[in-house]
């Protein structure tokens, strides 16, 4: 019964935390790259309330359920208690929220580095447990300053800089500073544990590399962007939430060694798009040397040139890539060929099974294996 309560409880919050944000993209008037954050953090606390039910000893899940909701309350709270101020009316528990808004952005970095240190096991390895003690004395000094500035004046509250002059912010501040310093380390740590971890937790550690490269690639594309374009920025939104969402992937195990073929496709598509671009322009100035300026045959030839070179250059690619990124699936696909090969030549039966053994074995690596094969002139084991 305990336990239902609580996953109840759980599915309540992360839906409340759903409704804030929603609330807070009502109330402000800017919108930019903070929704991207606000976006990844209700991910975040979707994800956490996920993992937190179905995996509850792993402590990514709670982790993650704190880190989103403590972002959400950040913004949220600042916003609504911004709104009473400037609406004149005494809207219900403004105070409370102007208050929370003052303090929980630093939970959120704090978290942050937590879930990073503890991925994907739910626990530290090594003496890299020692970083665990940044964050953890982050929050208890946030919450030491948090207690203390109650009391202090709505408008003061929901005021920056005022909010940075009174006495005891820099309690709040050094869980800021704390937990954004710990998120340098705890990210080592992910790489040390991949170079020292089983196949399984490198496929998990694969997932979060991946997503946090999809987002450097985007942030990288949007700030060599006009600024002015609102789409490259959305798209930077939901790299950012990515991270959740390779997060639970990777600790629920679902679809994990997906992951290999996933990388080997995006790389191998990128690659492809700019071999293919390149050819386009410079076939098109070629052409355009020969050709009047306003004739449409140099892009009509420059596309039909690329289109010709598609399939043959992502094939090549595609097998260059495989060798490197997914290299079990392109060993096993070399190992069918030669077999599908040499039943061409071979009919006879003890030789086929014994074909079909040599490939199982080189490709499945199984502990051991039986054939029992029937046939109208009796039966043949192996």
């Amino acid at each position: 019964m305990t336990s239902r309560v609580l996953k109840l409880v759980i599915m309540v919050w992360a839906l409340l935390m759903v409704i804030a944000a929603t609330a807070w993209l009502s109330f402000t008037s800017v919108i930019d790259s903070m929704v991207g954050v606000l976006f990844a953090s209700v991910c975040s606390v979707v994800v956490g309330a996920i993992l937190t039910i179905k995996v509850p000893s792993n402590s990514v899940g709670p982790l993650s359920l704190v880190a989103g909701s403590a972002w959400v309350l950040y913004l949220f709270g600042r916003e609504y208690a911004t709104v009473s101020l400037e609406s004149g009316e005494s809207l219900p528990l403004a105070y409370f929220f102007g208050w929370l808004g003052s303090w929980t952005g630093a939970l959120f970095l704090i978290g942050v580095s937590l879930v990073i240190l503890c991925f994907p096991t739910g626990k530290p390895v090594g003496w890299w447990r020692v970083i665990g003690l940044g964050p953890l004395i982050g929050a208890l000094s946030t919450v030491i300053g948090a207690g203390l500035l109650w009391g202090l004046p709505l408008e003061i509250l929901v005021d920056a800089e005022l909010l940075s002059q009174t006495r005891w912010y820099p309690l709040v501040d050094a869980g800021f500073i704390l937990g954004f310093v710990s998120v340098i380390p705890a990210t080592l740590s992910v790489v040390a544990r991949f170079r020292r971890a089983g196949s399984v937790e490198r496929q998990q550690i694969k997932w979060l590399l991946a997503a946090t490269s999809l987002l450097a690639v985007a942030y990288v594309v949007g700030a060599m962007s006009d600024d002015s374009n609102q789409a490259v920025w959305w798209v930077v939104s939901l790299a950012v939430a990515a991270i959740p969402i390779s997060i639970l992937f990777a600790v629920l195990r679902y679809r994990l060694y997906d992951i290999d073929r996933i990388l080997s496709r995006t790389v191998s598509y990128v690659i492809v798009i700019g071999l293919l671009a390149g050819v386009y322009l410079l076939g098109l100035t070629a052409m355009t040397n020969f050709l009047p300026s306003d004739s449409s045959l140099a892009v009509a030839a420059s596309t039909l040139a690329v289109a010709a070179l598609f399939n043959p250059l992502r094939r090549r690619v595609q097998a260059g890539v495989e060798r490197r990124f997914n290299r079990s699936r392109y060993d096993a696909q070399q190992v069918m060929e030669r077999f599908s090969g040499s039943l061409r030549q071979d009919v006879d039966p003890e030789t086929v099974v014994g074909g079909w053994v040599d490939v199982v074995s080189e490709t499945m690596h199984p502990t051991s294996i039986s054939v029992w094969v029937r046939n109208d002139f009796g039966t043949m084991d192996r």
